[in-house]
């Protein structure tokens, strides 16, 4: 499971950056999000993260369409889900911008 300190992956349709703000629907729990830090880029072919030359995780300043990220998010309020590895076929995960 996703929490403090950890990071997880997510599929984005906007340029992203930290201090980004948007509605996280996950499942029917509705939370506003803010993203903390970008902390990797996952290769869409081999599912892994991206390093550079030297073997570190590359660590983008923003996330462009359709990338998908390791990134922190804060929550405003705490929310419980199960982990991705456990239940697969029932997680679902959105991102709506706030109007």
């Amino acid at each position: 499971a996703t929490g403090p300190g950890e990071s997880a992956a997510y599929r984005l349709r906007n340029i992203i950056a930290p201090g980004f703000s948007c509605i996280m629907h996950v499942h029917s729990a509705v939370v506003e999000v803010s993203f903390e830090e970008l902390v990797g880029l996952m290769d869409k072919k081999t599912g892994k993260r991206m390093v550079d030359k030297q073997g570190k995780t590359i660590k983008p300043r923003c996330a462009k369409e359709k990338e998908v990220v390791f990134a922190k998010l804060q929550l405003s309020s705490p929310l419980c889900i199960e982990s991705f590895d456990q239940f697969p076929p029932t997680w679902t995960l959105h991102f709506k911008r706030r109007r």
